[in-house]
């Protein structure tokens, strides 16, 4: 299958799209498909090819230690991944207790970004009280109210991923500040 452009091109080149193959471009009858050579000791696959027994289980060894190769390279990618997975929920851990720490300190948290409008301000018989801005938008009034467990899954999911996006960006800053500065070190 040609192209148009492939078809002109290869006309330009030999004149012609068709070429004949001459006898010299065959191989002889019982030739070895791997080392070309008439077959020595022959065996047969499946599908008719002819191979020397050498050849062919010379071909399947150098095969099996490729796969083999292979596989390790999987597993040890695998097991870097899983580790770089690990230690980046671990980050998103850390970071998660850190600020909870920081709320029952007494700093103020917010939940559910900057415009949610929405703080942690303590806890009361072992819930956590919520504050929040009045839903009529006037200023200076706040209700409080109490979150189910439920919500508190999702609230901690929420700013686990948020720590975790955090994480990222700060490693692809740092990566970008290095670049910038061994680039500007070169000049």
């Amino acid at each position: 299958m040609f192209t148009n452009h492939e078809r002109s091109l290869a006309a330009s080149a030999w004149n012609s799209t068709s070429a004949r193959l001459s006898r010299d471009s065959f191989l002889p009858f019982a030739s070895c498909r791997l080392c070309l050579l008439p077959a020595r000791d022959p065996v047969s696959c499946t599908h008719g090819d002819i191979f020397c027994r050498e050849c062919a289980l010379s071909n399947i060894l150098a095969q099996k230690k490729e796969i083999k190769r292979l596989e390790k390279t999987k597993e040890n990618e695998d097991r870097e991944a899983e580790e770089e997975r690990n230690r980046g929920e671990e980050e998103a851990k850390v970071r998660a207790v850190q600020e909870f720490e920081k709320i029952q300190m007494g700093l103020e948290a917010k939940l559910g970004g900057a415009s949610s409008g929405k703080k942690i301000v303590g806890r009361e018989d072992g819930k956590i009280l919520v504050e929040e801005e009045a839903v009529d938008g006037k200023r200076g009034e706040k209700r409080k109210f109490e979150l189910d467990e439920d919500e508190l899954l999702r609230i901690a999911r929420e700013e686990r991923n948020k720590a975790r996006k955090a994480i990222d960006d700060e490693k692809v800053w740092l990566r970008h500040n290095s670049v910038c500065h061994r680039a500007s070190d070169t000049h």
